[in-house]
């Protein structure tokens, strides 16, 4: 029986768009490059996982200007020319996404996961547009449902919006496989409602960690084809007792 496919949004299907960050940033003087960008928002990634691995919470205030201020800090040379600079890409974002990117293969991706007969939806942590960005980006079609988190009233890693899901999808939690980015986020809240779960990890910033991991969801078939998903490799956080598989 194939699984239920079940993705994150951001950072796995679509991105920060890298290509308008590097324009604007050429604007402002300072030379850059997508790929550059898109390695730093993984190493963001990274790093938020680590302070959430010591700390256990992140403060949801003001969480894209400190994404970008960690982001960029390295690229931008004072504090007073990067202040504009997010300023800037935060109004922008304010009027439309900063995560409207996606790249070609994740479309091709979709579509052969569809044409072998994978049924997906989305599950993600967002402002209440993630269902428009995904129609922006052609990936809509692919989802039976979009489950964002602002509309939902709970967030990852609350075993709540997995839980909504399931029960929505009728699914039981080992019928169904997650896919997403970030470590305490969504392979914590998806095994804590027995869901199995792999994350995406581009540039290897998780070396060692545990847990089934590939660099990006277009690596996903030889997982699905040689794998079972009850192996404790797809659940690197202890099952809640509640929640049997």
């Amino acid at each position: 029986m194939k699984p239920y496919l079940l993705f994150d949004a951001g950072g796995t299907l679509v991105f920060a768009n890298i290509e308008w960050l590097s324009a604007l940033l050429k604007k402002y003087g300072f030379s850059t490059n997508p790929n550059t960008l898109f390695k730093k928002t993984c190493e963001v990634n990274y790093l938020i996982d680590l302070h959430l691995s010591k700390s256990g919470e992140l403060k949801q205030k003001n969480f894209l200007r400190s994404f970008l201020g960690m982001m960029l800090s390295e690229l931008v040379d004072t504090r007073e020319k990067l202040d504009p600079i997010i300023e800037k890409i935060i109004f922008e974002d304010s009027k439309k996404s900063l995560w409207t990117y996606t790249f070609k293969w994740i479309r091709k991706t979709l579509e052969r996961l569809k044409n072998e007969g994978y049924r997906m939806s989305v599950i993600s942590n967002s402002d209440g547009r993630v269902e428009d960005i995904l129609c922006e980006t052609g990936l809509r079609s692919f989802m039976e449902r979009v489950y964002d988190s602002h509309i939902i009233g709970i967030s990852k890693p609350n075993v709540g919006i997995f839980d909504r899901a399931l029960e929505d999808l009728s699914l039981a939690p080992k019928d169904a496989l997650y896919i997403g980015d970030m470590f305490y986020i969504d392979v914590l809240g998806a095994n804590r409602a027995g869901i199995p779960a792999i994350h995406l990890d581009p540039f290897g910033f998780y070396k060692g960690w545990k847990g089934i991991r590939i660099p990006t969801i277009a690596k996903i078939f030889t997982i699905l084809k040689n794998h079972r998903f009850d192996s404790e490799d797809f659940f690197p956080f202890a099952i809640p007792s509640n929640h049997d598989l």
